[in-house]
């Protein structure tokens, strides 16, 4: 991220920010956790760039693209049809599995896997507990130099984490909130107030 501007100016800067939703890779939808190496991905690259053309010009214009390190993006193109910059960010990948990562479900004990699943403290070695990964994520919220429209792309997770940072809930909610692949989420901040105005919205194409 370049330079942070003071948090208030930040704060006092509306901000539409869209959460577009990566397919899991295929060992996820198999039963597995994922692998280090794998990555997310959208099956259709024109409807998101489509997507980005509907915007159109001025205030509405994406002022960045953030794509999760976790997530394969195809080329996006902007109106004017010249390629978008987009920036990495390693903050917005999924929840980190340490040892786990790739590790079949049904390998996993029981007793684990339910903890895995159903305590917000656990985490499995050398992983994230899933408190840690919504607050890694409200953390980013609240810390990235972000103002008019910005865009970002990450797996399933991370959208509802910051879903779940906006509406301030805790380690149950995200079990409670759908965000499939494909779809687009719209988060608003004015005054240091977030609202979510838009929760898993298909995205055109990419059904």
């Amino acid at each position: 991220m370049s330079a942070s501007a003071p948090t208030s100016a930040r704060s006092s800067t509306p901000l539409r920010l869209y959460g577009v939703v990566a397919y899991l890779p295929q060992a996820v939808r198999q039963g597995s956790l994922p692998a280090r190496h794998e990555r997310g991905f959208f099956r259709h690259g024109p409807s998101l760039t489509s997507f980005l053309a509907q915007w159109g010009t001025g205030a509405v214009r994406p002022s960045v693209v953030l794509v999760a390190d976790d997530v394969d993006v195809p080329v996006l193109i902007s109106p004017e049809g010249v390629p978008l910059a987009v920036q990495c960010v390693p903050a917005l990948c999924d929840r980190a599995y340490g040892a786990w990562h790739g590790q079949a479900l049904r390998d996993i004990a029981a007793e684990k896997l339910a903890a895995l699943l159903q305590d917000a403290d656990f985490a499995p070695p050398g992983g994230e507990s899933a408190r840690q990964f919504q607050a890694r994520i409200g953390a980013w919220a609240e810390g990235a130099d972000l103002h008019g429209t910005a865009l970002f792309l990450a797996r399933p997770a991370v959208v509802r984490a910051m879903a779940v940072h906006v509406l301030g809930g805790n380690s149950a909610l995200p079990q409670k909130l759908d965000c499939a692949p494909a779809t687009l989420s719209l988060f608003t901040r004015q005054g240091g107030d977030w609202r979510l105005r838009m929760m898993g919205a298909p995205l055109g194409g990419e059904n």
